[in-house]
């Protein structure tokens, strides 16, 4: 089972305002998208973590990963939008990259007063769990 986002942290800094499940076609929770925003600074951040159905901490880790970027001025809220700024992504893919067995993440953005967009896909017994979050935590 995976630790407490809240203990944790995953590396990122501020308040966890938000959990995501990401779940595969079938409704089985892969990961969490867990994100956290800090109020003096405007950072969002999020990582995705493996639930255990997900193959937390297994001897045998597949791909994770996790990516967030801010929105261009205007984005409406829930709606596909535009990168403002480069996506900062955190890929366990293998590939030179190396397979995670916990949690992708940390990548963060400033974004106050934009919305950001994440994306997390998360692979065990080679079924995939995908998650777009599209202009979330606007403003």
């Amino acid at each position: 089972m995976a630790p407490s986002a809240s203990a944790a942290g995953y590396g990122c800094s501020g308040s966890q305002i938000d959990t995501y499940p990401v779940k595969t076609s079938g409704g089985t929770t892969y990961s969490n998208i867990y994100l956290y925003y800090d109020s003096s600074t405007g950072e969002n951040c999020a990582s995705n973590v493996r639930t255990s159905a997900g193959g937390y901490g297994t001897s045998n880790p597949q791909a994770i990963d996790v990516q967030i970027w801010r929105c261009v001025a205007g984005s409406t809220p829930g709606q596909v939008c535009t990168a403002d700024t480069p996506i900062d992504g955190d890929y366990g893919y293998g590939y030179g990259y190396g397979y995670y067995q916990y949690y992708a993440g940390p990548v963060d953005v400033t974004a106050s007063n934009r919305c950001i967009t994440i994306f997390a896909q998360t692979r065990h017994n080679d079924v995939w769990a995908k998650r777009t979050l599209n202009a979330v935590h606007c403003g």
